[in-house]
């Protein structure tokens, strides 16, 4: 359930926000997105693919905020030409916040990223790794 949660926040994360900086250009339109989630606790890596109409020409880290409750904290951002890396901590009502380190590249109509959350929990680090792919399938509706 939690990775189901995870995997979808991601997608949101990374097409929800409104661009007003300067970012990463994209092809606005309507997008497909393969997210991959890998955690040591898990047999094998979890996929899960969605569709969203992206309105946006441009992403920025700045701007994702997938929780307008709890929203994580963007950090560290840095955009070089086409890619953007940068930093990302969550709070987490359930236990200890989540923190990770994030990057994407984009080649217009396609999208290639990854990273990596972690929670400390006592003596023990949960690791949650992802990367996702994207492409543009179309018009939006």
């Amino acid at each position: 359930m939690k990775l189901a949660i995870a995997q979808a926040g991601l997608v949101v994360m990374l097409f929800s926000g409104t661009a007003v900086a300067k970012g990463v250009s994209i092809d606005p339109g309507l997008w497909e997105m393969t997210v991959t989630v890998a955690m040591p606790m898990l047999p094998q890596p979890q996929a899960d693919t969605s569709t969203e109409c992206i309105t946006e020409t441009e992403l920025n880290p700045e701007d994702f905020n997938q929780d307008e409750d709890m929203p994580c904290d963007i950090g560290n951002v840095v955009i070089n030409g086409n890619s953007a890396n940068w930093t990302i901590s969550c709070p987490n009502p359930s236990g200890p916040p989540m923190s990770g380190r994030w990057e994407f590249t984009s080649k217009g109509s396609s999208i290639t990223g990854s990273g990596s959350m972690s929670m400390d929990m006592g003596d023990q680090k949960m690791v949650m790794d992802m990367t996702w792919t994207g492409h543009r399938i179309g018009n939006c509706d």
